[in-house]
């Protein structure tokens, strides 16, 4: 028999709908969960265990009254700390910030709160979402659920921690480099990350120059569920695009979001013209590329994928977005700063003209290649990660397959879709002989959401994933 807390978060949400199950009951089941795990994970930084017991009992009052509270009715949802909840810390994962509260709800948090959802508390993240392993000075190092040994990635790494160990059902995530799609990678999950401006920003700290919102889940009707309540536009983010045309969940169940892939063109590369990546996870994706092309009737062609090194234009975008936020806070503070923060924003000082210059040239190249690339394919499938998760506390490989990498180099698939603003998806495709997953990585025309999910939902069918890290069931 099926346990609550193994069920889906679609499930559980139609079963509080029909009145099978009470809001309640769920707040109950996983504040059990996170109580026994997270001392273990350190998933979770923040409880508002009487908040989301007090919201749990107005959504089963409301079916109680023959009313529909949405399409997420009473499932408890684990909140990035990057993410504002009104009366909750605001903290950024780091010392700067220890006693901030908010007076706002981001847009996520208020859109998946209309939709029924319970939120339950914060997890944790690296400070401002600056790498893709979590330690911060104010929390911690959080740990994967597949081993504790090893970092179940950033940024979004508690909730990737949350989720699959079974600590609540679905969180928020978010993504300016990979930061839903490697976590998700490196703990087992199915990640989903948007074109840029499909989630309109509203209430955030933090401008977005390549960050979108998404979901940290297990399966690809939790994520289409997700995108469907929290897409749209805001009146305070001109890059945000109008809500599609139909439902992600309707475009998966119908099956046609599916048929669409059929004589689809699909590239395969796990360089990009830059990277390097272990010949295991190599291996196990690139073996799943074929089976998915397979099973879907898309073309696999043969055709050169040379990008430029995103990392240049990358980090300049992405540190004077940092830098924006956090500089002037931070100026006079500089021991309660991370070492991977400080640099950044003490960088952003140094930048010179020609620098600036060169970075924003070397973001038009990239922008030219990849359109170059989707000028002759429709989807391009590459490994999420180049290893699979490495030690908890960090810093990542510096060396892959007996090749020397940079700072990014364990990490080269994701940010370049950041930059291009494209969506893409992180598939589990099976575990290493270490044990810790493997994910497959497909990248979209820009705005086609549907065909991604396509892929994720296909995979899921013809080869379905294990859901959940064994300590879940310990």
């Amino acid at each position: 028999m099926t346990e609550i807390w193994e069920r889906d978060a679609w499930e559980l949400a139609d079963a509080v709908r029909r009145g099978e199950q009470t809001s309640t009951e769920l707040v109950d089941v996983f504040v059990e969960r996170v109580e026994k795990l997270n001392p273990d994970l350190n998933a979770f930084c923040y409880l508002d265990l009487e908040g989301a017991r007090t919201r749990a009992a107005a959504i089963d009052a409301t079916v109680a009254r023959g009313e529909d509270p949405g399409v997420w009715a009473g499932v408890p949802m684990g909140v990035k700390e990057l993410v504002s909840v009104t009366g909750w810390p605001e903290t950024h994962g780091s010392l700067l910030y220890k006693d901030n509260i908010a007076d706002h709800d981001s847009t996520e948090a208020s859109r998946l709160q209309a939709a029924g959802a319970v939120l339950v508390g914060l997890t944790t993240s690296p400070e401002f979402g600056s790498t893709n392993w979590t330690r911060t000075y104010l929390h911690g190092t959080t740990r994967n659920a597949w081993n504790p040994e090893r970092t179940p990635g950033g940024s979004s790494g508690g909730s990737a921690a949350a989720v699959s160990a079974g600590m609540v059902p679905i969180c928020t995530g978010s993504d300016g480099g990979g930061s839903i799609r490697i976590p998700s990678a490196y703990s087992g999950l199915f990640g989903f990350k948007t074109s840029f401006g499909r989630v309109g920003y509203a209430g955030n700290f933090d401008s977005a120059l390549t960050s979108v919102p998404g979901p940290m889940c297990r399966t690809v009707r939790d994520a289409a569920r997700y995108i469907d309540v929290v897409a749209g536009p805001t009146n305070s983010d001109p890059m945000s695009l109008p809500r599609p045309a139909r439902s992600y969940e309707d475009a998966i169940l119908s099956g046609d979001a599916r048929a669409n892939l059929r004589g689809k063109r699909a590239a395969w590369s796990s360089t990009l013209g830059f990277a390097v990546c272990d010949p295991e996870v190599e291996k196990l994706s690139y073996e799943a590329a074929l089976a998915l092309c397979a099973d879907a009737g898309i073309e696999l062609v043969d055709i050169d994928v040379n990008l430029p090194r995103p990392g240049g234009a990358w980090s300049l975008i992405s540190s004077l977005d940092t830098a924006a936020n956090y500089l002037d806070d931070a100026r006079d503070h500089w021991d309660d700063v991370t070492p991977v923060s400080r640099a950044g924003l003490q960088a952003v000082d140094r930048i010179t003209s020609e620098q600036l210059m060169r970075g924003l040239q070397r973001r038009f190249e990239l922008l030219a290649a990849i359109g170059n690339v989707f000028d002759q394919i429709d989807l391009l499938l590459t490994p999420t990660t180049a290893t699979t998760a490495f030690v908890a506390e960090g810093p990542p490989p510096m060396e892959i397959a007996g090749q020397k990498v940079g700072g990014m180099g364990s990490v080269p698939y994701t940010a370049p879709f950041n930059i291009s603003g494209m969506p893409a998806v992180s598939i589990p495709v099976g575990l290493a002989s270490d044990g810790l997953p493997v994910g497959l990585q497909a990248v979209g025309r820009r705005d086609d959401e549907e065909a991604v999910l396509a892929c994720g939902a296909i995979a899921e069918s013809n080869r379905p994933w294990a859901k959940f890290a064994p300590i879940a069931y310990a």
